[in-house]
């Protein structure tokens, strides 16, 4: 599947809107150290909202998937925060960078691998 980039500015805060992750490291690399913006990823399983506040950086993760069963050591990770609820399993996971950087970029896109590596694994199981 083709990754598609969408942006519009409102009052000033550029928004980036992706479907899929293919494009995500050529936007975050893109993007100005200091001012506001909010990039939003997305695709079938889990939703990533990276946020600029100016001074900081924030990383958002969240997936749903329908299951209760889990793979026997995935709960050994502590990067991913899992939740088995009902009939659902609920992936989270929150990050604060201190500033915007090729090397901030880098890093995101590494903890968003990281990620889909146990949603991956949890969807497989």
């Amino acid at each position: 599947m083709a990754s598609e980039t969408r942006s519009f500015e409102i009052e000033g805060i550029k928004f980036y809107i992706l479907e899929g992750f293919q494009e995500l490291y050529r936007v975050l690399a893109s993007l100005e150290k200091n001012p506001k913006w909010d990039v939003l990823a997305l695709d079938q399983y889990m939703t990533v909202e990276i946020v600029s506040l100016g001074d900081k950086v924030r990383l958002a993760m969240y997936a749903e998937v329908d299951g209760k069963k889990l793979p026997p050591d995935i709960m050994q990770q502590e990067e991913v925060e899992i939740e088995v609820r009902e009939e659902k399993i609920i992936l989270k996971s929150f990050y604060e960078y201190p500033a915007m950087s090729k090397y901030t970029a880098m890093a995101i896109v590494k903890r968003i691998n990281s990620f889909r590596q146990v949603l991956s694994s949890i969807l497989s199981f």
